[in-house]
């Protein structure tokens, strides 16, 4: 009987170094020509045919103290509809409240300020 010899034939390998040249010439061209093809895109936006001009941001100040009572920019409020001319034409409210006052009385400015159409409020607490 005769032996054979077996030949191991060598495991396929991927040259990846000729494909890394051509994804960088790639990555190359694009890089040079996106700014020429950006200029190049013209875009028709369409115009307003109305509507209201942006103002700058009007904002009101209200104080809640501990004892419940509010503060529309310093001044104690009893009536709030008395205050409809004073907030009108505001878009946003900064409501300062003590460290003790009742969650009951910062809901309630909350819902006078929601009836005004008013929902960008900012909070902050005052020791």
């Amino acid at each position: 009987m005769r032996k054979s010899k077996l030949r191991y034939a060598e495991a396929p390998t991927l040259n990846i170094v000729p494909l890394l040249d051509v994804l960088l010439v790639l990555v190359a061209v694009l890089l040079l020509l996106t700014p020429f093809m950006a200029k190049s895109i013209h875009v028709d936006l369409p115009a307003a045919t109305s509507g209201a001009v942006m103002t700058q941001d009007t904002a009101i100040t209200l104080e809640v103290k501990a004892d419940g009572t509010v503060l529309f920019e310093g001044s104690p409020v009893t009536d709030w509809s008395a205050l409809n001319t004073r907030m009108n034409g505001a878009t946003s409210a900064k409501v300062f409240a003590d460290k003790g006052a009742a969650f009951v009385a910062i809901t309630g400015v909350l819902d006078q300020l929601a009836q005004r159409d008013i929902h960008n409020v900012q909070f902050a607490v005052r020791p």
